[in-house]
Formats: C-alpha cells, structure tokens, sequence
C-alpha cells in the first residue's frame, strides 16, 4: 500500500498539471464588453467542468453533470413528503451527535480516549484508513448526499444551477450543490427538508453497504493464515501461507464459514484444524486457549480484501458524514432542520390553535438567534478538540 506522502505527492502533481491546464485556458480570455470588463473564454465556454482556483492549493471544480439525473428524480413529488417526514428522524439523530460530540471531548481532555480520534478525517488517511479505499467511499458520501439536497429541492421546483467539488491539492474533501434564490425565499420547513435529505441518505447508505458486506463475506474464497501468534495454541503447529480447508470438522469456504466456526469454539478446548499445505491435506489437533483463541489472523483473497475493505469505509464514513452534518451548527444541515422544527410543529393537523401555540413556545427557544449561539458552541469544541489532539 502506497504511504501517506506517496499518495499526497501524486495528488500534488495532478493538481499541478490541473492548474496549468485551466491557467492556459484562462489566458484565451477576449473582451466582450470592455465598460464592464466581461470575458468570454472561448475554449470553455461550453465546458461541462469549471475550476476555479485559490492560493494555489483550494480549488472550487463546478460541473453541469449530474445535473440530469436531478432533473428527471426530482420530478416526483412525493420527495417533498418524505423528505418533510425525515426532519423529526433527523433531529433525533442530531440530538444524539451532539450528546456523543460532547461526551467524546470530555474524554480526551480526560485522557480515556486517544487524541487520534478527535484529528480530521482526512489525517487518518494512509495509516488508519485506507487511500483507494477510503477516497472511493468519500467520493460516494458526499456525492449521493448533494444529490439528495438536489433532488429533494427540485421536486420543490427550485433551480438547480450546477454541482461540485471542494479540493485540497486535488484531494475531494467535500462537495456542493448550487441552489438557486429561490432556496432563499424557501419556508423554514422546505430548507429543512432539503437539507435533511443528505445526510439522511448517507444514513441508508451504511445500511446498504453492511447488507452488501454480509452478503460479500458469503463468498467462496480460500481463507490463508497470514499471522500465527506467539505464545498461542497454532504457534508451532500451523504455519503462515497454510490455506484452511476446516475448523472443529466444519468446512471453511469463506469468510462467514470462518466466523461461524470459530465464534462456537469453546475456552481449553480440543479441536482438529485440516489445512493445505504443499498441495497436501494436513490435519492438527490443537488445544484452545483459556479464553477460546486459536492465535491465529486469515485473510481472503487481495480482490475480496479490497472489495470488503471499500464496503466497511463506505460504512463508516457515510456514518460519520451523515452524523456530523446533523450538529446544530451552520453551515451544516442540522442548522436548518432545526430550525425548521417549529413551523414542522404548527402545520401539524392543519394548523390547529394548539400546534400553533405549541409552535410559538418551541420557537421562542429554537430560533436562528439561539441556534447561531449554538454554532459557535458547536465549532469552538471541535477546534478546540482538533488543536489538542495534534499537541
């Protein structure tokens, strides 16, 4: 696996390439009106893809693509509906970040958490996360999650103007979609709603990757040790590159095989373990350890690892996408589905004089004014976790 520097490097240099490419295009720019100093670039006029750099290291790339696929999804209506019905699920689950975001900082300034778990993301990136993998389970969170802002905000008939990415040297970090005004003139209710559309499918898609990884794991592929551990019960009697064939008389095809088997053994107790090893069936009898290991670490194939390892990050990553948007802090989306709480309240059965009143109680504590107070809250604790985990 490519380190951290190698990966970054690489980036670097296509980033470079990137700003000299559009630089050249950018030098092709004629006059159109000299009063109001207009450019036409004649060569990217028509362009799909628009980058616009800054400093030379942050990058803003706009794209008309995708902007199709907005379209003909968000036809339907019956997104406005859904999407209005997921801001109660979304301010459950914001409640519950913010729960963790505090409770997780109180345990690094006390020391029972390590300071790695409060580092950007993106620092993780080469000895935690994997790159390929990793990068690709990004660019799939903060793709689908500004579709879903899109989609849910042209079924409420707003324009959509483009797509795209936020770069660091190249590197995907976030991404957008560009709204028209009319997001602006928007009810607090329907910016609620379009924006608890993203995270919330950053929600389905660590469902969907965990069934796709169940499924995965059903795989047929040869299971090879990789590790024996010292001072275990397979320390001298198996050996690493041996392709397990059984475990306790119980035939191991793939990864669910394995887990099934092993997860039945039993504290000191006595199993037969057959193996492939030297084109040869070799069975060892072993006993378990006192707390029921074997002492042993088995890998499937290079391709299913990488598959597997692409599906857990996806997982995870759109978890934490998903999560950490729901904090109650602009510019993210728990913001606005906050906010859109006590009108959500009002319309209930048709704005009865209950519901209103109830609304009018709800809005005195949630506002813009007091959720703006929150927001800094918000980020002063993450910087302030941010700028200790790296002292």
């Amino acid at each position: 696996m490519a380190s951290s520097l190698t990966v970054i490097f690489i980036f670097a240099i296509l980033w470079a390439i990137l700003n000299v490419i559009y630089k050249q295009k950018n030098d092709k720019y004629k006059y159109v009106d000299k009063s109001n100093n207009d450019y036409i670039n004649e060569d990217t006029k028509n362009d799909n893809i628009k980058l616009k750099t800054y400093y030379g290291i942050f990058g803003i790339l706009r794209t008309s693509l995708g902007l199709k696929t907005i379209e003909i999804v968000g036809k339907y209506k019956i997104w406005q509906k859904i999407s209005i019905l997921l801001i109660p699920i979304c301010i459950i689950i914001s409640m519950a970040t913010f729960y963790m975001l505090i409770d997780s900082t109180l345990q690094l300034f006390n020391g029972t958490v390590p300071k790695e778990s409060s580092k950007p993301v993106i620092f993780l990136f080469g000895d935690m996360i994997p790159w390929i993998p990793g990068i690709v389970a990004l660019i799939i969170g903060i793709t689908f999650h500004e579709m879903a802002h899109g989609i849910v905000a042209r079924s409420f008939n707003m324009n959509i103007k483009n797509t795209g990415l936020l770069l660091v040297l190249g590197m995907p970090l976030g991404a957008f979609v560009e709204i028209g005004d009319e997001f602006k003139d928007a009810s607090k209710k329907v910016k609620g709603a379009i924006a608890a559309a993203g995270p919330m499918i950053n929600v389905i898609i660590f469902f969907i990757a965990i069934l796709i990884t169940l499924y995965v794991s059903g795989i047929t592929t040869p299971l090879t040790i990789t590790t024996i551990m010292d001072d275990h019960p397979a320390y001298g009697k198996l050996m690493e590159g041996d392709v397990i064939c059984s475990i306790a008389g119980k035939s191991i095809n793939s990864l669910s095989d394995f887990h099934n088997a092993v997860k039945d053994i039993e504290p000191n107790e006595k199993i037969t373990i057959s193996v492939l090893r030297d084109n040869q069936i070799k069975t060892i009898e072993l006993t378990t350890s006192e707390d029921g290991k074997i002492g042993i670490i088995a890998e499937p194939s290079k391709n299913l690892i990488f598959i597997l390892q692409t599906l857990y990050w996806t997982s995870m990553l759109n978890l934490m996408l998903g999560f950490f948007n729901l904090l109650p802090a602009l510019p993210l989306d728990g913001f606005h589905v906050w906010n859109a709480l006590p009108e959500l309240i009002r319309d209930i059965k048709g704005n009865s004089k209950i519901t209103e009143k109830i609304s009018k109680y709800i809005e005195y504590i949630i506002n813009e004014r007091n959720l703006s107070s929150v927001s800094l809250m918000v980020w002063m604790i993450i910087f302030t976790s941010m700028a200790y985990s790296f002292i």
